[in-house]
């Protein structure tokens, strides 16, 4: 039986989950090829700049659903209620949802806001 190939995003859901399992220095190609399923021939397919790339595709994912769900809601909506019953709405159904790019949204955000951290910029090597 032929395996249908999962699309990037499926594919980000995975990969978050394995660099918060194992961290970016842990989470070998390996590893992330075996929890996709996927070969590092198709892994490079997906992403041709390696882990790297990877880890970039899984922060940008995370940006872009803080600003889609959180800060344009709040920036854009006339009524500011409305503003933050969505962002609400939307951070609780992201958390609901078992999400592995919703648990590594939650560990990334925990690293940009950390005040322990004396950079507060979330960055990859």
């Amino acid at each position: 039986m032929r395996r249908i190939a999962p699309d990037r995003d499926q594919l980000l859901g995975i990969v978050a989950e394995v660099f918060r399992e194992h961290g970016y220095e842990g989470a070998s190609l390996s590893l992330i090829g075996e929890a996709t399923g996927l070969g590092k021939g198709s892994l490079y397919h997906f992403f041709p700049g390696g882990k790297e790339e990877m880890a970039r595709a899984v922060i940008a994912h995370i940006d872009g659903w803080f600003e889609d769900n959180v800060f344009a809601p709040l920036r854009d909506r006339t009524d500011a209620l409305a503003g933050i019953e969505h962002m609400f709405e939307a951070t609780d159904g992201y958390f609901r949802s078992a999400s592995a790019i919703g648990r590594s949204l939650m560990l990334a955000t925990r690293r940009r806001i950390s005040p322990a951290s004396s950079n507060s910029q979330f960055s990859l090597p």
